[in-house]
């Protein structure tokens, strides 16, 4: 028999009994989509908390600090802070290092902010309104940009705000302590009041201008972290509106290796200097991320492992009652000269051809549900977060392809042991068998 006719009739012998093989077929291709689903979601999940980190929290992709910041820096920030000419010295090298890549001066403060009649701790990120925009990359349409002639003006997260009771508009006062221990007090004006986000933030997180910042701290001209943004998140076009929302999940954002290429070159660049620093990049800079991104990788492996279950038996089961069906057949095939292995053979290409079809009507299926959920614009409040995001379902081809290979292998060497069981039935018997 040719290969074309004994793929024919491992065809035709499937559809004998079509309930079986249909509910066979969905067992896979429900399986298939779940994992991709699953997969497509934990893929939009990664890269959207990544942009939230970059961007939005505007960690930028690699922060510079000196060498010995992380450990003494609180004690002694005056030793530890750059000064104009180490930062000018930074620039040249990233610009060496990495073309097109910019560099943003940075300058951390926290203290009390006070309405006049009660007080707080807030922590604010200083920086300047232009860099503030270069953080944001192609999501500019996130909330609450410093004003370029507001050299007082702050944004002000909504719990802050909320609970000294100002609303933009407002004024209040701050109170620091500079790099040298003494206090200092400046009134800042509220430009801006947003919602984090985070709802360990929410209550205490202030942006200021780099200037104001500086003035506060005793620090003019000196930065206590220099940020560095790749260039292709400095070339990126602007997203707007719904578009914003949807390119957070869909655009990507450097991987470990290569953040950590850039900055093991970066450090030994600036070290040939006589400039010695400690690199923190964006996924060491967010413990959410990585605590998300565990559980969810741990969560795939899972329902990877139940579907794999749930699909190979459902193939085997579905060749076990072939087999005990067609037992007659079997021994007539085996008593005009078919050999045991072609036995064996037509069983598993009929479980390979069940599988095949379960594998594209899954992918379609896929598609589908993707492609519902995203258009239905389901909203939700996921743990740690102070406001509503979009469910939104990606889709990832890798996880999705060695999930399909994964069913493909499997549940056709499932179908082995019930065809070699039967392959090696005596004749005599098979040709009795009631």
């Amino acid at each position: 028999m040719t290969g074309r006719g004994f793929l024919a009739m491992a065809w035709r012998n499937l559809w004998r009994n079509r309930r079986r093989s249909l509910a066979t077929v969905a067992s896979i291709a429900c399986g298939l989509a779940a994992v991709a689903v699953f997969a497509g979601y934990k893929l939009a999940i990664y890269t959207g908390l990544a942009n939230i980190a970059i961007h939005s929290d505007l960690a930028g992709h690699l922060t510079i600090n000196k060498a010995g910041w992380r450990t003494e820096g609180k004690l002694h920030p005056a030793r530890y802070l750059f000064d104009e000419a180490e930062i000018a010295q930074v620039r040249v090298t990233v610009t060496a290092v990495a073309p097109g890549a910019r560099v943003v001066e940075r300058m951390n403060v926290m203290g009390l902010v006070s309405n006049g009649h009660n007080s707080t701790i807030f922590v604010a990120n200083g920086v300047g309104p232009a860099d503030m925009r270069l953080l944001r990359g192609p999501f500019q349409g996130i909330p609450g940009v410093l004003r370029e002639h507001s050299p007082h003006g702050v944004i002000m997260s909504s719990g802050l705000a909320d609970i000294l009771g100002l609303k933009v508009g407002d004024s209040a006062s701050i109170l620091v302590n500079t790099i040298h221990g003494q206090a200092n007090m400046a009134d800042i004006d509220i430009d801006a009041a947003v919602d984090t986000g985070n709802l360990a933030t929410n209550d205490k997180w202030m942006t200021m201008p780099l200037e104001l910042a500086q003035e506060q701290l005793d620090a003019m001209g000196k930065a206590e972290g220099l940020t560095v943004l790749l260039p292709a998140a400095v070339n990126a076009p602007a997203f707007e509106g719904r578009a914003s929302e949807e390119a957070m999940y869909t655009t990507p954002a450097p991987d470990d290796e290569t953040t950590n290429a850039l900055r093991d070159t970066l450090s030994a660049a600036l070290a040939r200097t006589g400039l010695h620093t400690e690199m923190i990049t964006w996924q060491e800079q967010s413990p959410f991320y990585r605590q998300v991104k565990s559980m969810f990788d741990m969560m795939f492996g899972l329902l990877l492992g139940v579907v794999l279950a749930i699909v190979i038996l459902s193939v085997a089961n579905a060749m076990g009652m072939a087999v005990v069906e067609r037992t007659r057949e079997i021994g007539t095939l085996r008593a005009i000269g078919m050999r045991r292995a072609g036995v064996v053979r037509l069983f598993v290409t009929e479980a390979a051809l069940l599988v095949v079809v379960g594998l594209l009507v899954g992918v379609a299926l896929t598609f589908l549900v993707r492609a519902g959920v995203n258009a239905l614009d389901v909203r939700y409040i996921p743990p740690s977060l102070s406001r509503d995001v979009q469910l939104y379902v990606g889709f990832d081809l890798l996880p999705t392809i060695a999930a399909a290979l994964a069913l493909a292998v499997l549940a056709t060497l499932a179908a082995t042991v019930p065809a070699r069981r039967a392959a090696h039935a005596p004749i005599v018997s098979s040709l009795g068998h009631v």
